[in-house]
C-alpha cells in the first residue's frame, strides 16, 4: 500500500511593519513593508513497495522551505521552485510537489515492473529515492534572500546523484537576481581568471594543466561563469554540479571571490 504524507506547516511568521525579526528566519525579510509574511515547509513523503507483496519500497521526499503572501518576493521563490525544481508550472507548492511526486512514481513503477525480480540478490538495487531539500542560507549578503535546494537521488546503477542549485533574491524589490545584476560586462574576464586562480590556490597546484590532472577540473568542459551561484557578505560562491565540468569523481565543485 502506498503512503503518503502531505502538509504545509507554518514554521515562522514576520510582520513587515518594522517589528523583531525571529531568529529562525535565515535572513528572509520580506519583500513589501506593509504586508505580512509567512515561512512555512512544504513537506511531502511517498514510501511505495517496489512491486506486489513487497516489503521493499521505493522514497520520494520533498521538504522546502516556503513564503506565503502576496508580494514579490513569494512569488518570485515559489515560482522558483515550482518552475525549475518541480517542473509544474502554473500551481501552488503544494499542487506542484504532489503533481512532482505522483510524476517520477508513475515513471518508477513502469521501469520498476519490467526490472523486478523476487528471487534476484540484487532487489536493494531497486530501492530509488528522490529527495528534495530547500532552505533559505544563513550567511547570505545584507538585502539579499540566498535561497539553496539539495537533490539527491538513486536510480539503479554504482552510485546515486547529488546537485545543487541557489537562486538570490533581492528582499526589497523580490526580483530574482541573475548573473549580470552582481558581474559587469567588464568584469566577467577578470572574474574569471580570479576563479581560476582561487581553484588552483585551493587544490595546491601551480597552473590550470596540474588542476585537470590531479582533480579533474574542467576535463569536461571549461571553467566559466554559471548562474548557479549565491550572494554571501563580499563574496560570491559559485557552484558547479557533478558532470558539469569534471568527472562525478570530482564532486561538486565550489569556488569562493570577492565581489568586483
Amino acid at each position: 500500500m502506498k503512503k503518503i504524507v502531505a502538509f504545509l506547516s507554518v514554521a515562522l511568521i514576520c510582520v513587515c511593519n518594522g517589528c523583531g525579526r525571529s531568529a529562525g528566519t535565515s535572513g528572509a525579510g520580506s519583500s513589501d513593508s506593509t504586508e505580512a509574511t509567512l515561512w512555512g515547509t512544504e513537506n511531502l513523503c511517498m514510501e511505495i513497495p517496489i512491486a506486489p507483496e513487497e516489503t521493499l519500497t521505493y522514497r520520494i521526499g520533498i521538504k522546502m522551505d516556503t513564503l506565503s503572501g502576496r508580494g514579490t518576493l513569494a512569488r518570485e521563490l515559489n515560482g522558483f521552485l515550482c518552475d525549475s525544481i518541480l517542473c509544474v508550472s502554473g500551481a501552488s507548492l503544494h499542487q506542484s510537489a504532489v503533481a512532482f511526486a505522483d510524476s517520477i512514481s508513475t515513471a518508477w513503477k513502469s521501469v520498476l515492473k519490467d526490472l523486478y525480480d523476487p528471487q534476484s540478490e540484487y532487489k536493494d538495487m531497486f530501492r530509488y529515492y528522490y529527495e528534495v531539500k530547500g532552505n533559505a542560507v544563513e550567511d547570505a549578503a545584507d538585502g539579499i534572500l540566498s535561497y539553496q535546494v539539495d537533490v539527491e537521488t538513486y536510480e539503479g546503477g554504482a552510485h546515486g546523484s547529488h546537485w545543487v542549485r541557489y537562486r538570490n533574491f533581492d528582499k526589497k524589490t523580490g526580483k530574482q537576481l541573475a548573473l549580470q545584476d552582481v558581474v559587469p560586462d567588464e568584469k566577467r574576464q577578470d572574474v574569471l581568471e580570479t576563479m581560476m586562480e582561487k581553484l588552483c590556490a585551493d587544490n595546491d597546484v601551480e597552473n590550470v594543466a596540474q588542476l585537470q590532472e590531479q582533480t579533474g577540473i574542467t576535463v569536461l568542459g571549461d571553467l566559466y561563469l554559471t548562474n548557479n551561484f549565491r550572494l554571501k557578505g563580499d563574496s560570491i560562491e559559485f557552484l558547479f554540479n557533478q558532470y558539469e565540468i569534471a568527472p562525478y569523481s570530482a564532486g561538486i565543485i565550489c569556488v569562493t571571490v570577492a565581489k568586483p
